[in-house]
């Protein structure tokens, strides 16, 4: 029967006409707002213990180093199991994650090495989590709505990025981390409040009995197959590792280069998170016909203007600068994001999306260790700046070799060899 409400959204809302989409968008969004709180809280008081850059990348290593490791068995469970089981799992666990690193920091016990250890925690919750949300989002609205759902998450995430950050700034500052952590409790508590009344579309869970490894790898064999999907996950890594991990440097940078307290880089986190709102806005229109071609195009303002913005000395032309930034990143990888979920199969979405939360989210140990080497007075002792600088041109040589390629191989393809008899 067809929904009566379908035809009363906007092509880049569409997945809003489907009630289950909606209930777990309301739940997502309490999710990542929570997430914000405690990220930027983590990295202030990492910031303020320690003093040095190299710490700062550590607790992103400890992060997110689950994701690279862990995430493909995630989108093994997100195939095998049943996923809003494993989703309201996941709420549950960092909940408890949660309250454990409040108990921490209100009996003043936290130290650098506790800090790394619950991080460490959080991102092996989130390397399950990831997956399974993004399988999730695909079994709450039919496949012709899959773009809008997708576009609509990534709103929701920027959403809550800038109001996270600008939330959790006058908490940080006023070194009331306890309160900025029992607010990720309350967000997580809600989504799992809420996720235990959806119902989600039928699909097909994988049941071959190969072994798990030969399981796991065949989602790198279904993404290689699925023209443009590889593709699209090494742009991702590239722009990852040498351009979403300088988030790293900012409290660094926000000191040494824009001589504001280092707390202040939540405004910079904030900003950035307003321009991929934007973005996403923009994205939930022109992922309609999204291509790898116009994914890496939109990546190249990214590149340039994280160039821009390793130059900038003032802190309010800093904040526009991110706006700019996070317009562009945003939109290339909610484009990059829909041509991976447009071509593959349902059975193989946890796994591969699995790579993708890798490419995305799981490189970026590896990114944030290299950028605390270079800028780290232990390091290279290139500084905050400089790093950013380097790290951004050689994201921004990557992406316009994919453009010049694929555009080259678009308007002139191969000729075909001739057929004999």
């Amino acid at each position: 029967m067809p929904n009566p409400n379908l035809h009363s959204f906007p092509k880049a809302f569409q997945a809003f006409s489907h009630k289950e989409f909606r209930r777990f968008y309301i739940g997502s969004i309490a999710a990542q707002l929570g997430f914000w709180f405690s990220h930027i809280s983590y990295q202030a008081l990492m910031a303020d213990l320690t003093n040095d850059e190299l710490w700062v990348s550590m607790l992103f290593v400890v992060t997110f180093l689950p994701v690279l490791c862990i995430g493909p068995f995630g989108g093994l469970l997100a195939d095998r199991l049943d996923r809003k089981k494993l989703l309201l799992m996941t709420y549950g666990a960092l909940m408890i994650i949660s309250v454990i690193q409040v108990t921490l920091v209100a009996v003043n016990v936290i130290s650098p090495v506790l800090l790394l250890v619950t991080s460490f925690f959080v991102g092996l919750v989130i390397s399950v989590l990831g997956p399974v949300v993004q399988a999730v989002t695909a079994n709450t609205v039919p496949s012709e709505d899959l773009s809008s759902a997708v576009s609509l998450q990534a709103m929701a995430s920027n959403a809550s990025r800038v109001l996270g950050p600008a939330l959790a700034a006058p908490l940080v500052r006023n070194n009331m981390f306890e309160v900025s952590w029992s607010l990720y409790g309350v967000g997580v508590g809600l989504a799992l409040l809420i996720g235990t009344g959806i119902t989600l579309f039928p699909y097909q869970p994988d049941i071959d009995t190969v072994p798990i490894t030969k399981r796991l790898l065949g989602g790198v064999h279904h993404a290689r197959e699925r023209e443009p999907a590889m593709n699209a996950l090494i742009l991702v890594s590239v722009m990852s590792v040498f351009g979403v991990s300088h988030v790293v440097l900012t409290p660094s940078f926000t000191s040494d280069t824009l001589n504001r307290v280092s707390a202040d880089f939540a405004w910079l986190g904030a900003a950035t998170g307003f321009g991929a709102l934007i973005g996403a806005l923009a994205a939930g229109s022109f992922t309609q016909k999204a291509s790898l071609l116009r994914g890496a195009s939109l990546a190249i303002p990214y590149c340039l203007g994280l160039l821009v913005f390793s130059r900038v000395t003032d802190f309010v032309i800093a904040l526009f600068i991110q706006v700019f930034v996070g317009f562009f990143y945003i939109a290339s990888f909610t484009t990059l994001q829909v041509v991976v979920q447009e071509v593959v199969s349902d059975n193989f979405r946890g796994r591969v999306m699995s790579l993708f939360q890798i490419a995305w989210a799981g490189l970026v140990p590896i990114g944030s260790l290299v950028m605390g080497l270079m800028a780290s007075e232990y390091g290279f002792g290139l500084g905050s700046a400089n790093t950013i600088g380097l790290t951004a041109l050689i994201c921004l040589g990557y992406v316009v070799w994919v453009v010049v390629s694929n555009y080259s191989r678009i308007h002139n393809p191969l000729p075909k060899r001739p057929q004999h008899d």
